[in-house]
């Protein structure tokens, strides 16, 4: 038995938009080779939830963000305090 490959959230999104442009869903299956039911959920998921809705788990690259910005903000008060310590010690010489 075939692995399913998991599909990206752009392609996904490419698929509904020819969708929703009038293009049918059995055009869609047989063009994509995916299953009609598939192509449904897909675009109810799309409708609900925009973009995100295909996505695993969007409240997670919030998240991710948010962390890599927390991050990011460590490292500038790292150096801002090495730089202070740096210019109270060239006042003290």
């Amino acid at each position: 038995m075939e692995k399913k490959k998991r599909k990206s959230a752009s392609f996904k999104t490419s698929v509904v938009m020819e969708l929703l442009r009038g293009e049918s869903i059995e055009e869609q299956s047989r063009k994509h080779g995916l299953t009609m039911a598939e192509i449904s959920e897909w675009r109810d998921d799309f409708i609900a939830n925009g973009m995100n809705g295909f996505k695993k788990k969007p409240e997670n690259a919030k998240l991710a963000r948010a962390e890599r910005r927390i991050g990011q903000l460590e490292m500038e008060l790292d150096l801002v305090k090495k730089k202070n310590e740096f210019i109270a010690k060239q006042r003290k010489s």
